[in-house]
């Protein structure tokens, strides 16, 4: 009896301090998950608006007097200058810099991707537009995401089908002048010598490890089995199975993929992975010349990106702002800074709206709807319309009936010839690293484009339809916000190249600077540094970057406007601007690149 009274207190005992320990164990968890959810000291907190602007950005200004090159690939900016250098077209110069951005910048574009080109001949003072975006494959259905909307942005069964390379074909073949193999090889030599990674590209990484880390190439070249992280930026990587596919291409040309010698490897990679491109996908597959989106300026033609690219609406917000005419003092003192801005922000919004009216031509007839969207008299209803001390936030009240999906990703490229000639071009694979996914013997990455189509019943946030214009149908192509943009003078010589990458914010960035550079009088370094503001009416409210001063967002919400500051880079402009016989050129200071020339 005494035993098992001894034991029955040494088991009160043992329970006891269990208990204790438990306690305080719960204690100390409880306090540090207290402590876990105050809020930060206040250094580690996001910055305030600030009250006052903030200083130049470190971009530098390059001048030229005789070519320059901008791309968001800093080897790439290089190549194309070489290429001008070596009596290269404008197109050579601008295939050979997409090949290489292909490589560098891999998670925003690539032979697995589409874009849209918009060229200027001065010769002949004319305007071309080239559309290789990515079309819906064979089997597609309009239906196809709506048990799992996942599968449009992950994996093989999202990408449409490729258009980037065909597309280099077809643009070298009408204005290219040296021989393919010449353009494509620096970027061969690029491969096999590897690149260092980019800080941009190292920060996404993160984004999309879940796929990379799954996927045979991109685990190969991106993440580090000793640590079990992702490479650091600086990193050299060397794509070799990438590096193989672009020898074939270089020998074979612009056919290798579509109707050639990978053709078949290719679709097969594609199939294994769950996607549906076929082989007969990728031969029918035609990049198209469209007559680009063209409008009158203040004495300045700009030429931009038929539909499936968005330049119709960046045409629209820039006539419709025209007509405000603008100043040099516009912008300088609070008033009418806010005046201006609220300005901007409701052709903004009227814009979007339009956009969700709006799908591929060759499905949709638009020919009316765009003949009327750029027409003077209807800007000047819309202008009307704006009042400088009131909004709505209403998404009825700017016309809108539909949305469209979000777009992401791309990469921009802008180029100005010795002679005359400019491209400017943006490509892309939609979201970093596309659908996370690599053809694993080509070692191509996939698009997601698929994504930018929208699904049937599948109703936003906000209660609104998506637009029927841009479901799906085989061979369609869906929308883009790429607005790949050249305006010329009266005299027919370019003064302005310019486009970006960042999704949705695209056509609000474009137009920003475009109109800083052409109106008010800014540097065209001062006008990609200005800090920006943005609407695209889904959510209604004004998204604005650091550096947009507190008083200015103070004035914007008496008005009425609803705002909230972004923490990604936005949107990525490359520019170059014409002026008195000399080429000022900026990369965006948001992601980096560079800028070559000749003087």
């Amino acid at each position: 009896v005494e035993k098992r009274s001894g034991l029955r207190k040494r088991h009160v005992l043992v329970s006891c301090a269990a208990i204790l320990v438990v306690s305080a164990a719960t204690a100390l968890l409880t306090w540090q998950l207290a402590a876990y959810h105050q809020p930060l000291p206040p250094l580690l907190r996001e910055p305030p608006d600030p009250e006052d602007h903030q200083p130049p950005s470190p971009s530098y200004q390059h001048v030229f007097r005789r070519a320059a090159v901008c791309t968001d690939g800093t080897p790439c900016s290089r190549i194309g200058r070489d290429i001008l250098a070596k009596n290269g077209s404008a197109v050579d110069a601008a295939v050979a810099a997409l090949f290489c951005n292909g490589v560098v910048n891999m998670q925003s574009m690539g032979l697995g991707g589409g874009f849209i080109m918009t060229l200027y001949e001065r010769a002949t003072r004319t305007g071309h537009s080239l559309v290789a975006r990515e079309t819906a494959p064979g089997s597609a259905t309009k239906n196809m995401f709506d048990r799992n909307s996942t599968l449009s942005r992950d994996g093989a069964l999202a990408a449409g089908v490729p258009g980037e390379l065909r597309g280099y074909w077809e643009a070298h073949k009408r204005f290219g002048k040296l021989p393919w193999s010449e353009v494509v090889e620096p970027t061969l030599q690029i491969c096999r010598d590897g690149y260092h990674m980019s800080k941009h590209q190292s920060d996404v990484l993160s984004i999309r490890s879940y796929l990379i880390t799954r996927d045979p190439n991109l685990r190969e070249w991106f993440f580090n089995k000793v640590t079990g992280q992702m490479n650091p930026a600086g990193s050299l990587v060397r794509p070799r199975r990438l590096c193989a596919t672009l020898e074939v291409i270089a020998r074979e040309g612009g056919e290798a993929i579509h109707n050639g010698s990978l053709t078949q490897t290719f679709a097969e990679d594609i199939q294994a992975l769950g996607g549906i491109i076929t082989a007969a996908d990728l031969r029918k597959f035609r990049p198209l010349w469209r007559d680009p989106i063209t409008v009158r300026l203040h004495g300045n033609t700009l030429y931009t990106s038929p539909p499936p690219g968005s330049g119709a609406f960046l045409a629209f917000i820039l006539n419709i702002l025209d007509g405000f005419n603008m100043t040099q003092h516009s912008m300088d003192t609070l008033a009418n800074m806010t005046v201006t801005t609220h300005r901007m922000v409701e052709a903004f919004k009227y814009a979007y709206a339009r956009r969700t009216e709006i799908g591929d031509p060759d499905f949709v007839n638009i020919t009316q709807y765009l003949k009327n969207l750029m027409s003077d008299e209807y800007a000047n209803h819309i202008r009307a319309k704006i009042l400088d001390n009131e909004t709505s936030e209403q998404p009825e009240h700017y016309g809108a009936v539909y949305y469209n999906q979000e777009d992401s990703g791309t990469a921009h490229i802008s180029i100005l010839a010795p002679n005359g000639d400019a491209v400017s071009v943006t490509s892309t694979v939609n979201l970093y690293f596309g659908g996370g996914v690599t053809s694993e013997r080509l070692g191509i990455v996939l698009n997601s484009g698929m994504d930018d189509f929208s699904v049937p019943g599948v109703v936003n946030y906000y209660g609104v339809y998506p637009s029927p214009s841009n479901f799906i149908v085989p061979g369609k192509r869906a929308m883009s916000s790429v607005s790949p943009t050249i305006i010329v003078n009266s005299d027919g010589d370019v003064t302005m190249v310019i486009g970006a990458s960042g999704g949705t914010k695209i056509i609000t960035s474009v137009s920003s600077v475009i109109m800083r550079y052409l109106w008010l009088g800014n540097s065209i370094k001062e006008a990609v540094d200005a800090s920006r503001v943005h609407h695209q009416l889904y959510p209604m409210e004004v998204s604005y970057e650091y550096g947009v001063i507190a008083p200015l967002i103070r004035s914007l919400q008496a008005i009425g406007h609803k705002t909230k500051r972004y923490r990604d880079r936005g949107s990525i402009v490359c520019a170059l601007a014409r002026q008195d016989d000399k080429i000022y050129a900026n990369a965006d200071y948001r992601k980096g690149g560079e800028v070559y020339g000749m003087d």
